[in-house]
């Protein structure tokens, strides 16, 4: 018992001694208990920031317009040292024929519905007339949009499409009701879109036929007014992308 109690004293004085070593030539940093190490500085916070120009990220393809009317986007999403200019005019060309670029896939939806807004002329603010020709460049831009799979189910843009469709037909119904079912027919949607709201009239004849008349109405105007002001408002925001 006394060797072992000998033993266990010349051990802590040992161990005290040493204590005493580290305290006084400062070598707590290498012997530093796992709680007392310093802790990794905290990632800067997303700066938030915007463009008038359309940019690429260079690094993964991704467009974004980062308009402070449209979108904002952050470090995290495309830092400014990443950003490569892209004009907006036939941009949605670009990024179609171009595998490596695609838009913002949260954004394209709108993206696409700003473009092909933009491209509507008015005839007539007074006579709530649009040219057909300008309607139908718009109907191929939202086309590409629903052929995208981030867009196939964008009810909001099949709604467009078939308002459009009926516009520039507005004396054929029955041609107008074709055209839609065949672009609905040859895009991505993976839903039942004969029962989405204002499309599930398009599979019944005669209710489409009301629709019909009521999206081509001149007389009330309440669609074409509606329409004239989303396309004014796409065309500043295309206007001023252009400018600089």
């Amino acid at each position: 018992m006394g060797i072992h109690r000998r033993q266990f004293l010349s051990l802590a004085v040992k161990t005290i001694g040493a204590a005493g070593l580290i305290k006084a030539y400062g070598f707590k940093g290498v012997f530093a208990f796992a709680d007392e190490t310093k802790k990794a500085a905290p990632s800067p916070a997303p700066k938030v920031w915007s463009s008038n120009k359309m940019v690429i990220n260079t690094n993964s393809g991704v467009v974004h317009w980062p308009h402070p009317e449209v979108f904002k986007i952050t470090t995290y999403s495309v830092a400014p040292h990443n950003a490569k200019q892209l004009e907006v005019d036939d941009s949605h060309e670009k990024v179609a024929k171009n595998p490596k670029l695609h838009f913002d896939k949260s954004k394209s939806g709108v993206i696409y519905e700003h473009l092909a807004l933009s491209e509507i002329e008015i005839e007539d603010e007074k006579t709530l007339s649009f040219d057909n020709g300008s309607i139908n460049e718009s109907i191929e831009i939202l086309k590409i949009a629903v052929n995208e799979p981030g867009n196939s189910n964008n009810w909001r843009i099949y709604d467009l499409i078939a308002r459009l469709v009926s516009l520039k037909n507005e004396q054929d119904p029955d041609k107008a009701r074709a055209e839609i079912v065949e672009i609905f027919s040859n895009s991505k949607v993976s839903g039942d879109w004969n029962k989405r709201d204002n499309l599930s009239k398009i599979s019944d004849k005669d209710e489409f036929e009301k629709w019909h008349t009521k999206t081509v109405d001149k007389t009330h105007g309440d669609y074409r007014k509606k329409l004239i002001n989303r396309v004014n408002s796409s065309k500043k925001l295309t206007n001023d992308t252009l400018k600089n």
